[in-house]
């Protein structure tokens, strides 16, 4: 088959995988197995796939938009208070989401938390395929997997302990997103010890 048949399978595969927030295969991992059984060009595949991711986690931070506002009516003005702390310092979000996109780390809890906290997505957007687009050409680029099929991907993606750690750490983190009082603590931090009355 053509290369660009196997590029839209594979761009389709990484836009559905990043709409789920666990355990599954990172991006980079799914263009390096067409990369390297498909013969598909590596920067139109790279490229093209951070844009997909990048979009699918957007759907992802939706998601969590929506499960926020309907089911964590308790928790929405801490939130939104982080949201709010986070909007004002819009530059140093997409420069945070930049230098943790660079890393091989999923990224999903991370748009979960930016969909919770309603923060503008550009800027995470920006940040994320800026940092996608360099680190997964250069993982795929210097990846040699050795991966039989799709279905080795996904087991893959559960059958380390340092892959479910990962995974699971990065729910923890969204947990603790929830239950912790984080713009409280931010804002007293960022006003010398005092609480801002907002």
């Amino acid at each position: 088959m053509e290369p660009w048949y196997w590029l839209a399978l594979a761009l389709a595969l990484i836009f559905v995988i990043n709409l789920v927030p666990a355990f599954m295969p990172s991006s980079w991992m799914v263009m390096a197995l067409f990369y390297i059984q498909f013969d598909v060009p590596l920067l139109p595949l790279t490229l093209l796939g951070a844009l997909v991711s990048g979009f699918g986690r957007l759907v992802l931070a939706r998601a969590s938009t929506i499960v926020k506002r309907r089911w964590m009516a308790g928790k929405r003005a801490d939130l939104e208070q982080l949201g709010a702390f986070l909007e004002e310092r819009q530059r140093y979000t997409g420069l945070a989401v930049f230098l943790y996109a660079l890393t091989p780390l999923p990224t999903n809890n991370l748009f979960v938390a930016a969909g919770m906290v309603e923060v503008n997505m550009v800027w995470v957007l920006a940040g994320f395929w800026s940092a996608r687009m360099l680190a997964d050409t250069f993982w795929v680029w210097t990846a040699d997997l050795a991966i039989d099929g799709i279905g080795d991907l996904f087991t893959g993606a559960v059958g380390s302990w340092t892959a479910v750690l990962l995974q699971a750490a990065g729910l923890a983190a969204i947990v603790l997103l929830y239950v912790l009082p984080w713009a409280r603590w931010l804002r007293i931090a960022v006003n010398g010890g005092r609480s801002s009355a907002r």
